[in-house]
């Protein structure tokens, strides 16, 4: 009889679960025909088939290729990949027992196959066993069409040197899919969880990186880094609030913040909001509402000593909405002078107070005519005189109207200070710690309504 002289039957399995590519066995033969002679740079045909148990036992898949030998006479197939005759590649059981391949050839190139041979399928191959638990005791990793499932009620432990672990790793496509590390049964677990991206896991007990942990105690999660010893960035807590140690919004993401906080652009704040300490705003602040201090200024270099000194003034205040416009003017050769004000002027402002002061010389001075048509008129009692002029007037714009300034009101929490450090008080008699204390109490409330489906 005719042979096939095989030099190479080795297994070579690609398993590609998620590319979902299918498993193939690489195969080498050599060719001769009849008289022993290399079939050489010719088409060949081949039935290829997967026995089981024994050379003549049951196939279990069959395939059939048409390769090319080269000058040696050499084919390199893939088994799996041809045109399927019966069977699935795929579905093998490579656990079940041992496994031969059966391969006839027709040098011609046709399905009249004259050259057969088979041997064994040794260890290579039976790396698909992996698949269906692989010799682990109790057969927990089991396929499921195209996904693993590890059935395994204790943890799962990697690494040479760990003997335990109490660490699970779930994954689910439930109702809620998710992917969880974390105790089972224990949620107050000081050591819930940790995910860790480091340099090197090994480095002397420390550790350069960043990670989150969750203090099942305290039911808040942590964002911690650093080298060596991380430390804490920023706390999540459990009832919704975020305490960040710095933080730095801007275009710049490689720049590092210089303060606690600090903002480079265009910023929003809308709704409440509350600042301990101080804030540095570079650039301009536009404020729709309003403003509520406890005093202000004006600070810019002095111009006498830009390097070395600031120039400060404080704010005018006053109980009203106050605008405040003014001049100098000189009346005519009658002792007259009209004062043209800008266009709004009526449109914007109402009740208005008028101050004159002469210069230069003594002479009376009156408003001989009140503002009107945005104009007023101003008499000396002798001609020529030049008038300093001041008015001041309340603000009558939409705005001003509908959120006039009260200048007493009732505190919204009694018995507590703005400033209590310049009366004796504590800080837990400031209005900023008792608001706090609300919001953190509204919000715990608020959670305690709205669990999740875990009921957390």
């Amino acid at each position: 009889m005719k042979k096939i002289y095989t030099l190479l039957a080795t297994a070579i399995f690609s398993l590609s679960i998620f590319a979902q590519a299918p498993e193939k066995m690489s195969y080498q033969a050599v060719v001769r025909d009849g008289s022993d002679a290399l079939v050489v740079s010719s088409s060949v045909g081949m039935q290829i088939s997967i026995l089981e148990g024994s050379p003549a036992g049951t196939a279990v898949y069959v395939e059939t290729q048409n390769p090319t030998t080269n000058a040696n006479g050499l084919i390199s197939i893939e088994v799996g990949n041809g045109t399927v005759v019966s069977g699935d590649f795929t579905t093998i059981d490579w656990s079940t027992g041992s496994y031969y391949i059966s391969t006839e050839v027709d040098p011609t190139g046709g399905t009249a196959y004259t050259i057969s041979g088979s041997s064994q399928l040794l260890s290579v191959p039976y790396a698909l066993f992996s698949k269906t638990s692989g010799g682990i005791a109790g057969a927990e990793w089991t396929t499921n069409g195209n996904n693993i499932n590890n059935t395994n009620t204790g943890s799962v432990v990697v690494g040479p040197n760990v003997t335990n672990s109490n660490l699970n790793f779930l994954v689910t496509n439930n109702t809620a899919p998710k992917a969880a590390i974390g105790n089972q049964g224990a949620f107050n677990n000081i050591n819930s969880g940790e995910l860790h991206f480091a340099e090197d896991t090994n480095f002397g007990g420390s550790e350069c990186g960043i990670k989150f942990q969750h203090n099942g105690a305290l039911n808040n999660l942590y964002l911690m880094g650093g080298c060596p010893t991380p430390d804490t960035i920023a706390r999540f807590n459990r009832s919704g609030f975020t305490n960040l140690r710095q933080l730095r919004i801007g275009t710049s993401y490689n720049s590092n913040a210089i303060n606690r906080l600090s903002v480079d652009g265009d910023s929003d704040f809308t709704g409440a909001a509350a600042f301990t300490g101080n804030v540095t705003i570079t650039g301009d602040l536009n404020v729709t509402g309003n403003i509520a201090k406890g005093g202000g200024t004006f600070k810019i270099d002095h111009p006498l000593d830009p390097k070395n000194q600031y120039l400060v003034h404080s704010f005018v205040e006053s109980p009203d909405m106050m605008n405040i416009y003014s001049g100098n003017a000189k009346t005519d050769a009658s002792g007259y002078v009209t004062v043209t004000l800008p266009k709004y002027f009526e449109a914007a402002n109402k009740d208005f107070r008028y101050q004159l002061t002469t210069i230069g010389t003594f002479s009376q001075a009156i408003i001989k005519e009140k503002v009107s048509g945005n104009k007023f008129v101003i008499q000396t009692s002798t001609p020529n005189v030049e008038v300093s002029w001041q008015i001041t007037a309340v603000r009558a714009d939409k705005y001003a109207t509908e959120n006039r300034i009260v200048p007493e009101k009732e505190k919204e929490f009694k018995g507590t200070y703005l400033h209590p450090e310049l009366y004796g008080a504590s800080t837990e008699q400031s209005e900023t710690y008792a608001r706090n204390q609300k919001l953190i109490q509204e919000a715990a409330a608020k959670t305690k309504k709205s669990n999740n489906a875990d009921g957390q």
